[in-house]
């Protein structure tokens, strides 16, 4: 009998297809469950179930009642917004996953950076607060308690949306503001602590990296490390590129793991895939985040394994228990270049796509906005334009492509949004 694998896929997400055809390429059966209904759902409620992912109680109800009709023999959520879902799923049915309390600190930035300060893990100083605080107030009470320049940002939103770089006392009451104001308009569908609150933290220089792996029975696993090459040193950090290998020292490197694996184990996860965020200040490796799920996006593409096996896969099947022992990494470097919005509009098209292409050591140029879509950028929007890929023989060599693929695309838009 083929092992059944429940997937859960938010109507609006980039990361379904990518899970979709790893499950389809291994050959298992699947139930996909969205937080909407399809059409079909009445003529196969084991293959297309639906789950109220906000809803804590009805997760878990729905995952009962799928339980008397067919075997699951695994979960997995395609991004944030399914992940906590994902994790009731599992607790209620006893199988492989990030449990629910764990899945909620890391969805949430205060919770996160509690568990890891916790831990004695070297964390920047910060501070909660609450929507109702006065800004002139806090903006001074900060200089004592936290420092300036600091970093300002929701506590449940992802791709550096609402972040804030912070200099100056004068500074803090108009970014509040506009950051209390972007919450109230998007809130969390599950934490109302995060629809209420933000958080200061003091400004850490230096680069930053991001750490790709997976999580099993509490032993992590380092996929690899990604240099985000572009510096995000303010007022707002919108992320462009992430190559691998990294090109830190090996000593750095190694920093590098112990830091995400003490920070993996402090926030709780101990069964799924993880991508952990760090800054690198001299021999100093400081975590500013750590996911319960893969890298964003279309991003995974970046990560392909010895035997063909996509990132994909891999999840898949440590979720069902099959993973066993974990294939290589391909050997060549590899990246992806993220187009964040250049600024807000209606999305027209995109010009020169055949040129950036035709870039040496370019694999692909995709564009995931579509026209008519009105786009706004950092620190309001969240959207990307689309994605360039590149593998070649060096980290160097991929950076070069990237930026040459970039410059000849030409984004086109009818007016302000």
């Amino acid at each position: 009998m083929k092992p059944r694998l429940l997937m859960l896929v938010p109507t609006a997400t980039y990361r379904a297809e990518a899970f979709v055809r790893a499950a389809q390429h291994l050959a298992i059966d699947l139930s996909i469950a969205s937080e909407v209904p399809s059409s079909l759902s009445h003529l196969h409620p084991v293959d297309l179930p639906a789950f109220d992912f906000a809803d804590a109680r009805r997760v878990v109800e729905a995952a009962r009642e799928l339980s008397r009709s067919t075997r699951i023999d695994g979960v997995v959520a395609v991004d944030d917004q399914s992940v906590l879902a994902a994790a009731l799923v599992a607790d209620t049915l006893g199988l492989r996953h990030h449990p629910p309390d764990a899945v909620r600190a890391a969805l949430n930035k205060y919770f996160g950076r509690e568990r890891m300060h916790a831990a004695g893990i070297d964390v920047p100083r910060y501070r909660l607060i609450g929507f109702d605080a006065s800004p002139a107030q806090v903006a001074k009470e900060l200089a004592r308690d936290v420092g300036y320049p600091l970093v300002l940002k929701p506590l449940a939103m992802a791709a550096s949306r609402g972040v804030v770089r912070i200099d100056r006392p004068v500074d803090f009451p108009a970014a509040f503001t506009r950051l209390v104001t972007l919450v109230t308009s998007s809130p969390s569908p599950h934490d109302e602590i995060a629809n209420r609150h933000v958080l200061a933290e003091t400004y850490i220089p230096g680069h930053e990296v991001a750490v790709e792996g997976i999580v099993t029975r509490g032993d992590l696993h380092v996929f690899t490390v990604f240099d985000k090459v572009d510096p995000l040193e303010g007022p707002y950090f919108p992320e462009t590129m992430y190559i691998t290998p990294s090109r830190h020292p090996d000593a750095v490197q190694e920093r590098i793991h112990d830091i995400t694996r003490r920070t993996v184990s402090a926030v709780g996860l101990t069964d799924g895939p993880v991508h952990v965020e760090l800054r690198v200040d001299g021999e100093r490796v400081v975590p500013i985040e750590a996911h319960a799920r893969s890298i964003g996006g279309f991003c995974s593409r970046v990560l392909r394994f010895d035997g063909g096996r996509s990132l994909e896969d891999l999840i898949i099947l440590q979720s069902l228990g099959l993973l066993g022992e974990i294939p290589a990494r391909e050997a060549c470097a590899a990246g992806v270049w993220m187009m964040q919005a250049p600024r807000a509009g209606v999305f027209a098209g995109m010009g020169g796509i055949s040129a950036a292409t035709a870039v040496r050591d370019v694999e692909e140029v995709i564009v995931s906005a579509r026209p008519a879509q009105v786009l706004t950028p950092l620190p309001d929007g969240f959207l990307y334009l689309g994605f360039i890929f590149s593998r070649a023989g060096s980290a160097q060599d991929v950076e070069i492509a990237l930026r040459a693929a970039f410059s000849r695309l030409e984004p086109r838009f009818e007016n302000a949004a």
